[in-house]
């Protein structure tokens, strides 16, 4: 065995890497031995590994939510939430316990139809850190109701609900703008072009054009009509009906009567032969009449 050269390591054992590490087999000793790939799995196999995968994202998903609230978490499943909005949100409600449940009931208001429900909950927690964040109110359930009366978005509802909290008649100014949005085919549009008005202050005036295709009075006009024509179908059918039924009896009238007179002369005629016969008959019991 060559020896080896002082400061130098020593070279690998021959069986392992053929002529000292290089890779290459000596004769007599056969190829280097190769890792053991694992052969394809069977199904049972692949279930397992996907069972494994579950419970490894299952796991994830309980570490990333690990210290949220509940009430946040399902908030933020409901609407969809990402993970930045929902951890951003929880932070926040920390800070908010006071007005907790309140500030919880307007953001599920608020976000409710939204298409990006994480960039309006950030602008919703900008409100909250400058101080000007409403929770649920009276006004807010209002509006809710309202708004999902008259089809609007999440966006026009919120911009209406901070509007009408600043105006004295909610009640009498919602019932008057309701009467502009049933004949408009946009209603979102529609109110969110009347805020400047009611910011000012200015009253809400009667709707003065015409249903628009497409809106609720519209729909509603469509439906009386159409209730009218069958009504009118109805009523053009039982005349023709009366009119038939009329004339069959005054037909069926004319016949009784032609039978009646029928039945007075036949039975005039059987009485007629009857006192012919009779006087036939008294006259052969008399006998011939005397010559003169």
């Amino acid at each position: 065995m060559m020896g080896t050269m002082p400061g130098m390591p020593p070279p690998p054992p021959l069986g392992m890497g053929g002529c000292g590490g290089c890779g290459l087999p000596l004769p007599g000793l056969g190829a280097p031995a190769l890792p053991k790939l694992p052969l394809p799995g069977t199904d049972g196999e692949w279930k397992r590994n996907e069972k494994e995968f579950q419970q490894v994202a299952t796991e994830y998903e309980q570490i990333k939510s690990a210290g949220i609230d509940p009430q946040v978490s399902e908030l933020a499943e409901h609407h969809g939430l990402d993970e930045r909005a929902t951890r951003a949100l929880d932070e926040e409600m920390k800070k908010r316990k006071n007005t907790f449940e309140s500030d919880m009931q307007a953001l599920w208001v608020g976000l409710e139809g939204s298409k990006n429900p994480s960039g309006m909950l950030m602008m919703k927690l900008k409100d909250m850190r400058m101080g000007v964040f409403k929770g649920m109110t009276a006004v807010t359930k209002k509006i809710h109701e309202f708004a999902k009366r008259n089809r609007l978005d999440a966006q026009a509802a919120v911009k209406l609900g901070e509007v009408m909290e600043n105006r004295s008649d909610v009640d009498g100014d919602l019932m008057k703008l309701s009467k502009h949005l049933e004949r408009s085919n946009k209603p979102s549009s529609l109110v969110m072009m009347m805020l400047r008005d009611l910011r000012d202050g200015k009253p809400v005036k009667d709707p003065e054009y015409a249903a628009a295709i497409g809106s609720k009075v519209h729909e509603r006009e469509l439906r009386d009509s159409a209730k009218a024509r069958d009504r009118s179908r109805s009523r053009n059918r039982g005349g023709r009906d009366e009119a038939r039924g009329g004339r069959h009896d005054r037909d069926r009238g004319d016949r009784d009567r032609r039978d009646r007179d029928r039945d007075r002369d036949r039975d005039r005629d059987r009485r007629g032969d009857r006192d012919r016969g009779g006087d036939r008959e008294r006259g052969a019991e008399r006998g011939p009449a005397p010559s003169q």
